[in-house]
């Protein structure tokens, strides 16, 4: 019984220590699928909060009238029914190419440029260089 109990706090403390170094931060895929899926709910805040600190500053609050509306025409289209994505990482850099398809059969295509900044896969407008 002590055993069993031993290796379940070393496993709980190899987590924590797991979790403390980022390793469960998201991945590039992760961050797209997440910021359509913020701005699909109207969570424009938390949407805002996944662009590089670069187009925060630059856009302002322009981004929020972009993603507001963004948010009108998901739901348009009945809603999100499934992101498919496909990363190239290099680096600190990466490039999501992503398929969207909505509850009324339409679909989108695109790719979307990511920076790791402090850790953290962040949106950024432009190509990666």
């Amino acid at each position: 019984m002590k055993l069993i109990s031993l290796r379940a706090t070393v496993l709980v403390m190899m987590m924590a220590l797991l979790a403390s170094c980022g390793l469960f931060k998201p991945g590039p895929s992760k961050v797209v699928k997440n910021f359509y899926h913020d701005v699909e709910a109207g969570k424009i805040e938390e949407a805002t909060k996944l662009f590089s600190a670069q187009v925060q500053q630059t856009f302002g609050s322009k981004l929020s009238t972009v993603m507001s509306s963004q948010t009108r025409k998901i739901e348009q289209k009945g809603g999100i029914k499934s992101i498919d994505t496909k990363e190239n990482i290099t680096g600190d850099l990466a490039k999501v190419e992503y398929t969207v398809t909505y509850k009324d059969g339409s679909t989108e295509q695109g790719t979307i440029d990511l920076i790791k900044e402090k850790g953290d896969w962040k949106i950024q407008l432009g190509p990666n260089k």
